[in-house]
């Protein structure tokens, strides 16, 4: 069974996807345990985290349009 392009891409994409999160909750845990406190996400944390990732998604769609993000200066 072949897979097209685009069945190909969202099931790499939600593979990649998966296992970075995976990644970051491993991270996100092991310093929670080894700080010894219960972290607490903020309102402003979540929304800054937020942010990047759709800065990180825009990136990802600039790549699938054949184009750069222009930076600003």
């Amino acid at each position: 069974m072949e897979l097209d392009w685009r069945r190909r891409a969202f099931v790499v994409g939600g593979v990649l996807g998966a296992l970075l999160g995976l990644g970051a909750a491993y991270i996100y845990v092991n310093a929670a345990e080894q700080s010894g406190e219960t972290p607490e996400v903020t309102p402003g944390t979540a929304v800054t985290i937020g942010l990047s990732l759709l800065a990180l998604l825009r990136q990802v769609a600039s790549i699938g349009e054949g184009g750069e993000v222009k930076k600003k200066r």
